[in-house]
Formats: structure tokens, C-alpha cells, sequence
């Protein structure tokens, strides 16, 4: 859907999951597409806090995310629960194709159905306040510099 916020959607293998159990396809899920899977058939759906870095483009730093996973039940025809972080920042170009890195903090609030798109709207707007400011907190700002995060990249000295 275009809602004007741009989200870089995680590919789910539900292919990999068979009458609520998993089957011999989850066996070769690769690491992150096990991690992927998990999240989204063990957490709640809603909004939560994040870390994110996209690997391999030229402003590949930590940034914050807002990011919802669920249903979207505001639309009717989305048939399997989605994962769309948005990063909070302004890139110069897209990242199609690339990888991201997303360390999931904190979780903000259920996932609901609104009744217009301008609702919506103005809750994604909300929901991108409230975690960007949540993030900067000291509380849980300090974790943009994990490890996971910094894993592979100039950021850690190359590790």
C-alpha cells in the first residue's frame, strides 16, 4: 500500500510452516529466514522499537525504526501477516536487494484496524515519534552500538 512511508519489507517463509508446525522445508530455511520466521509465529502483532542497518550501501549506519508486524487489518486483502520496518531516516537512493540488520527493543502497542486511511496516517506518524524518541532515551540508545548491529561493517573496525 502507498502510504507515503517508505518500509522495507521482510520476506516471511510461511511456505515452511504446515497445519501450525513446521515441516522439512524449515530445514533449509538459512539462518536469518529461521530468525525471521520465529519472530513472526512467537511475538504478538503490533508496533515495536527498533535498530536497524541496511549493510552494503554508502550510508550504512544504525538508525531507528519504527516497525510493524501483523495483519495490517485496516486492509482487507492482505492474506498473511507482514513484517515493515520503517527506517527512520532519509536515504539518498533505494536499498532494494540489500540486507538489513534489525535489532527489535521494545514492544509499542497492539495492531489496529482504523476506520480511513488518513487515520492511518496520522498514527504512523505517531508511532515513528514515539519510537524515535523512545529510542533516544537512555534507556535503550545505548543498544544501537550492539554488536549484531555492528557485525561486518567499517563501523566495528571490519570485524
Amino acid at each position: 500500500k502507498e502510504l507515503g512511508f517508505p518500509t522495507a519489507n521482510l520476506g516471511i517463509r510461511w511456505d515452511t510452516v504446515v497445519g501450525g508446525g513446521r515441516d522439512s522445508a524449515a530445514a533449509a530455511l538459512t539462518d536469518e529466514e529461521r530468525t525471521v520466521l520465529n519472530f513472526a509465529t512467537t511475538h504478538a502483532t503490533g508496533i515495536y522499537c527498533a535498530f536497524g542497518r541496511v549493510e552494503g550501501i554508502p550510508d550504512g549506519g544504525v538508525h531507528k525504526v519504527a516497525m510493524s508486524m501483523g495483519w495490517n487489518p485496516t486492509f482487507a486483502d492482505v492474506k498473511a501477516k507482514a513484517i515493515e520496518p520503517w527506517i527512520l531516516h532519509t536515504f539518498p537512493e533505494d536499498f532494494y536487494g540489500h540486507r538489513i540488520r534489525l535489532l527489535v527493543v521494545a514492544y509499542v502497542r497492539p495492531e489496529l484496524k482504523f476506520e480511513s486511511i488518513d487515520a492511518l496516517r496520522a498514527e504512523i506518524t505517531a508511532d515513528g515519534e514515539f519510537c524515535a524518541a523512545a529510542l533516544a532515551s537512555p534507556e535503550l540508545a545505548p543498544l544501537a552500538s550492539d554488536p549484531f548491529l555492528l557485525a561486518g561493517s567499517s563501523l566495528s573496525g571490519g570485524s
